[in-house]
């Protein structure tokens, strides 16, 4: 799966927790500021995604996540990561 095929779909995921905030959401748009997602939304993204993606996002990745983008440069890492131990 690449890049932007990984955004699309954490554009799918996260329009109903933005609930309007933003119009457009897309690879630069920042999770905690322009989508305003507070700490219990965002365990319901990573829980989402987790779903969604089949992986387990180790907590000290979230750290490092800013925008869309981000997060879908550590969903790659974290995929990559399962199928080289696979």
């Amino acid at each position: 799966m690449n890049h932007q095929d990984v955004v699309a779909q954490l554009v799918t995921i996260l329009t109903p927790l933005a609930e309007g905030r933003v119009t457009v959401i897309d690879g630069t748009t920042e999770l905690t500021g322009q989508l305003a997602l507070d700490s219990l939304k965002v365990m319901d993204l990573m829980l989402a995604v987790e779903d969604d993606f089949d992986i387990s996002v180790p907590i000290n990745a979230i750290a490092e996540v800013r925008t869309v983008g981000d997060l879908a440069t550590q969903i790659q890492k974290i995929q990559q990561g399962a199928g080289q131990g696979a």
